[in-house]
């Protein structure tokens, strides 16, 4: 096994596993808790041999609660490894057996789970409805639901409303995260908050609209040294793919070229085709730009057929927006004005349709009684 977390949640769950070391049942929904924290720092070869052995256990001594928690951490194991699979489905069964059980906390923290992955999925509808959920299930040491159930949230504000209208839900979750001792959750928050603001200033450029200097996020390795700090993150890869795209909104082509060829490929293949094809663009703008014409034309139309076979569904709108954009600069590069021209046209709808998307998440989360934290 690799050297124990130095995350004060992961020693918290340590001591408590051994003071309740008689007591096989309980200390197996602790072993369960701390195996879905290794997934969350990106251990997860530690946490799959520590759930085939619950699993083991649970066909020989059957508990609700054990079982509710095996089911959580299936469905983390799908989401961390490709953002998808069948990771909804499994959470759907946690919160069903929490909730059969009477087990309250841990059916919050199954609909704080689902309400992100609603926002991963820009699925509005559901996101309010399992945040309201969580949040009215929510007891005052419920931490680690309270911190997923506001991270969400604050995700959903920062898409539909920007930083200012996500920042109460951002503290809210942090202070969630230092009462739970969750370093891997600061982790997060900082690495989520950086990513919003990192893509409304690609968004900005691409659209033709003010907005920072993409300079003023390109030190964003701290996320990358806090994380090792505490012992690793479920996703440390996709910190590299964010700074590519800063680094192609500056301009400095060569770096970003280099940094996507060697991310894109494995980030692709986990899971992150939504926003890969976006970054195919991105990646063809910068050989556009560096001298190879071929490659940038044979991969600006790679990007485009493969939008258009995936019927425009392979990624978010704002997504697909930037797509668009970025496929218009380099054919208008190339001196393909036809081309230019198509995909300027695409790309103008996309941000209309992105613009009414973002109108519409503001008027349901404030509908929804969701705009700021209960007090």
């Amino acid at each position: 096994m690799s050297v124990k977390l130095r995350s004060r949640l992961a020693q918290k769950l340590d001591g408590e596993i051994a003071a309740v070391a008689a007591m096989p049942a309980r200390c197996a929904v602790l072993q369960a808790q701390r195996a879905i924290l290794w997934l969350r720092h990106g251990r997860e070869a530690e946490a799959r041999e520590e759930l085939d052995r619950l699993h083991a256990r649970a066909l020989q001594h059957p508990r609700v609660e054990l079982a509710a928690w095996l089911h959580l951490a299936e469905g983390l194991m799908a989401y961390f490894g490709a953002f998808g699979g069948d990771a909804r489905d499994r959470v759907r069964r946690a919160r069903v057996v929490a909730h059969a059980g009477g087990h309250a906390s841990l059916q919050a923290l199954a609909d704080a789970w689902l309400a992100q992955m609603d926002f991963v999925g820009r699925d509005i509808e559901n996101l309010v409805d399992h945040a309201q959920a969580a949040l009215a299930a929510l007891q005052p040491t419920d931490h680690a639901a309270g911190y997923r159930v506001a991270t969400a949230l604050a995700s959903a504000w920062s898409l539909a409303g920007g930083e200012a209208a996500a920042s109460p839900w951002y503290a809210w979750a942090r202070q969630h995260a230092i009462a739970e001792g969750d370093d891997a959750g600061l982790a997060a928050l900082h690495y989520n908050q950086t990513l919003m603001r990192g893509l409304r200033i690609r968004h900005a450029a691409l659209a033709g609209e003010p907005g920072e200097a993409p300079a003023v996020l390109l030190g964003i390795e701290s996320i990358g040294r806090y994380d090792d700090a505490v012992g690793g993150s479920a996703r440390a890869d996709l910190t590299p793919l964010l700074r590519a795209q800063l680094l192609t909104v500056q301009g400095d082509f060569a770096e970003a070229a280099a940094l996507l060829q060697a991310q894109l490929p494995a980030a692709m293949a986990a899971g992150l085709a939504r926003l890969g094809i976006s970054l195919l663009a991105d990646l063809a703008w910068c050989w556009a730009n560096t001298g190879e014409a071929l490659r940038a034309r044979a991969l600006a139309d790679q990007a485009a057929i493969e939008v258009q076979a995936e019927d425009e569904r392979c990624c978010d709108i704002d997504e697909l927006a930037a797509l668009h954009a970025r496929l218009a600069q380099v054919y208008a590069r190339l001196r393909e004005d036809g081309l230019a021209a198509a995909q300027a046209d695409a790309a103008a709808a996309a941000w209309a349709r992105d613009a009414a998307q973002r109108r519409d998440w503001a008027e349901r989360l404030t509908a929804a009684g969701l705009s700021s934290p209960p007090r």
